[in-house]
């Protein structure tokens, strides 16, 4: 079972996807996607590279808890807006043109600017951080070349009930069958038995 995940997997497996289905929006979600979001260091490159929007060439990256990003997303895309035009979602990232950021928008140093500057990276670390309260949070900018990356504020926390809901379904709990004949999955082994006391990562 080792070795089958690439490094960076969620750049590589949205390439795969564009390569094979160029029209097809890629929105990519989870920890390796929303820690990614904006410029930051990558231990294996040992540098600062771009979101990851940049070198994935995904459409759009959903942060946090995607539950209701996801809803909003499907729907609107179903109404047969195009991707390009949702720039307005709460818990999302996306590229936007200058002529549409919104008003309020905190700019934050460049990635050519964090890339080579450690004291400009750790401004704009710190100022996208301040905006992570769903309440609070404003859109957050940083140009990446001649293209801008706007992450939109925090979506909502979910209700208890909504959350309650998402605790009743039908969840495998276990990875993949196909993992058997390899010995299982030894992460695994370390929380199976564990009892969740949060969501996610502080990321």
């Amino acid at each position: 079972a080792q070795n089958r995940r690439p490094d960076r997997a969620a750049t590589v497996y949205s390439r795969a996807a564009k390569a094979a289905y160029p029209d097809c929006p890629v929105i990519l979600g989870g920890i390796e996607a929303s820690l990614r979001r904006f410029a930051h260091y990558d231990y294996w490159a040992d540098r600062v590279m771009p979101s990851i929007l940049v070198d994935s060439g995904a459409d759009m990256v959903s942060y946090g808890m995607g539950e209701h990003q996801t809803e909003i997303i499907a729907a609107r895309l179903a109404a047969g807006e195009p991707i390009s035009a949702l720039t307005d979602i709460r818990g999302t990232v996306c590229y936007i043109s200058p002529e549409l950021i919104p008003n309020g928008t905190v700019s934050c140093p460049s990635y050519e600017k964090v890339a080579s500057d450690k004291a400009a990276y750790v401004r704009a670390f710190k100022l996208w951080l301040d905006e992570q309260d769903a309440v609070t949070g404003r859109p957050v900018l940083q140009k990446h070349g001649d293209r801008y990356v706007l992450q939109n504020p925090p979506m909502p926390l979910l209700t208890r009930e909504e959350l309650d809901a998402v605790f009743t379904m039908p969840f495998a709990r276990a990875y993949h069958p196909s993992y058997e004949t390899l010995g299982g999955v030894k992460a695994i082994e370390e929380v199976e038995f564990s009892i969740m006391h949060n969501r996610g990562c502080y990321g």
